[in-house]
């Protein structure tokens, strides 16, 4: 007994993941399906991505109970110990229970299974369509048909050039060149390929990164929210990182460094293409060869 997330397919319940995109439901089974529900094995399970429209009925599976007369919900189910998380409001109390925090308000612990009583399964059922339309078109059963590309995004314009510093009128208040230093000028092959770094933003790596991964750009978002993506954002102590969907924010992760955030971030993404098969490096872009090196 721990907690899962259930989607009924054709009648038949399966274990359920949502993602990467918000009308993206990925199906689960531990043997094998009828050959013509168009399962493919994996790793110890076979799976199958569909869209929410395909299935019947989607919910939390959560089974809840009493530890120590406060209530929790387990995780997952080791035997002899549950994985259990604090459901109250007492964040004090949660650590007088013995409970760690794992993130800002969630309290976990390792609990003796004869210590949490009152185990009852709750069903609490999810909306099958997202609140706001998919990002991006998808065929109705991935195995067979993959989902089409994201449209091409389209540069900025470009600013136009400077004009030539002869075509310029004297300035009476303006230095001499001469007396002028650009602080980009790099003054020899060394400091010229650190100013380079210092120039590129933590945002700009990982864009290239990704797009070099073949990663979508609408499976994620920066310093915005959009539903049914990986998003980060600027918290009041650092970043966050977090899913979004149906207008609330899951698996969320709180980080100091921006650099920290963005690493983890890229991990999830690239994790969930290899997952999915998608995951196909190409040529490294020229702008990217001249960040590393």
């Amino acid at each position: 007994m721990r907690y899962r997330l259930m989607a009924t397919y054709r009648g038949v319940p399966y274990e359920a993941g949502v993602g990467p995109y918000g009308s993206d439901v990925v199906l689960f089974a531990a043997c094998p399906p009828p050959e013509e529900l168009g399962f493919e094995p994996a790793t110890g399970h076979w799976r199958k991505r569909v869209i929410r429209a395909e299935v019947d009925a989607l919910w939390e599976s959560r089974p809840v109970g009493i530890f120590r007369d406060e209530p929790c919900i387990v995780l997952d189910d080791l035997g002899d110990r549950l994985h259990i998380a604090y459901l109250g409001a007492d964040a004090a109390r949660a650590k007088t229970l013995g409970y760690w925090q794992v993130d800002r308000g969630v309290f976990e612990l390792l609990a003796p299974r004869e210590e949490v009583t009152g185990l009852t399964e709750e069903r609490v059922d999810k909306p099958l369509l997202s609140s706001q339309p998919p990002t991006v078109s998808l065929e109705s059963t991935y195995p067979y048909n993959s989902a089409p590309l994201p449209p091409p995004v389209a540069p900025p314009p470009l600013a136009p050039p400077p004009l030539a510093p002869s075509s310029l009128p004297p300035s009476p208040l303006a230095p001499s060149p001469l007396a002028r230093s650009a602080p980009d000028e790099p003054l020899g092959d060394t400091g010229g390929r650190a100013a380079r770094r210092q120039r590129v933003t933590t945002r700009e790596i990982f864009s290239d990164l990704a797009d070099l991964a073949t990663i979508p750009r609408t499976a994620y978002a920066l310093e915005t929210e959009a539903d049914g993506a990986l998003c980060l954002v600027p918290a009041p102590d650092g970043f966050e990182v977090f899913v979004a969907m149906d207008g609330a924010r899951h698996e969320a992760r709180s980080f100091s460094d921006e650099e920290a955030a963005y690493f983890y971030l890229f991990g999830v993404l690239a994790a969930e293409a290899i997952r999915n098969g998608t995951l196909a490096p190409a040529a490294a872009p020229a702008g990217l060869q001249h960040h590393l090196s």
